[in-house]
């Protein structure tokens, strides 16, 4: 009888080791807070580097014409996963081609993995287009888009000149308002790992004004921010202007 105890004691004994054994000798799984990134923009013009201030370059319409200003608001970004679990940071940016530091996006905690595309808003979403939404920085008060046209923010400011029977013309692509919200798709496929640190982007100029509507400063306007249906042209276009290098 003791020595039935004895083995039942034991058996006992060394289950309740090897249990807390499994237990305690468990390592938890270090938390993966993800990559930084950095969205790095740069400015073409089908193919050449932009330069401002020059009649170097020539849309689908045959416009010929220079560039003088080109700012605007990235929103609403989104990495679409291959896992279906997407990446959505919820920080809007202002852009300006002409300020480098604003060039240069930078993305906390993107989880690693494969991605198939990425997709954007140039402007700002219903949410939060809003007059005196944004910070008063001189930037966000200088995109102001005026309250008796609705209120809330530029979404873009592409401005310049161009050649209209060889006189210099001016132009300015002003977007704004909801109806005029630009949807991107950079339709690449990439993965982020921890020895991801830069993602580059370029803008092609030329798509604004290229497909799926060829947008002529002769027939269309020269100027759209009274005009909501040059706008909506402008808006169509500009879902390919990004590419990813």
């Amino acid at each position: 009888m003791k020595t039935v105890l004895k083995t039942s004691l034991f058996l006992i004994t060394i289950l309740l080791f090897n249990g807390c054994k499994r237990d305690t000798d468990l390592i938890p799984e270090k938390a993966d807070n993800g990559v930084t990134l950095n969205l790095k923009i740069n400015y073409k013009v089908d193919g050449a580097a932009l330069i401002f201030d020059s009649i170097l370059y020539t849309n689908t319409a045959g416009n010929n014409y220079e560039v003088s200003r080109l700012e605007y608001y990235i929103s609403n970004i989104t990495f679409h996963s291959t896992s279906g679990k997407d990446f959505s940071p919820k920080d809007i940016f202002y852009v300006n081609a002409q300020m480098p530091l604003t060039n240069n996006i930078s993305l906390d905690s993107i989880p690693k993995g494969s991605y198939n595309y990425i997709t954007f808003n140039i402007g700002i979403d219903t949410a939060h287009n809003i007059s005196f939404s944004l910070p008063n920085t001189n930037e966000n008060i200088n995109m102001a888009w005026p309250n008796p046209l609705g209120g809330g923010y530029h979404f873009m400011k592409f401005e310049g000149y161009y050649l209209d029977l060889a006189a210099k013309t001016g132009f300015t692509v002003h977007m704004g308002q909801n109806c005029s919200l630009v949807y991107c798709i950079i339709n690449t496929p990439f993965i982020v790992s921890s020895s991801t640190s830069e993602i580059k982007l370029s803008m092609n100029l030329n798509e604004w004004f290229r497909s799926p509507i060829i947008y002529d400063f002769n027939i269309d306007g020269n100027a759209t921010m009274f005009d909501k249906q040059a706008r909506g042209k402008i808006a169509a276009n500009g879902i390919d202007v990004f590419s990813m290098e």
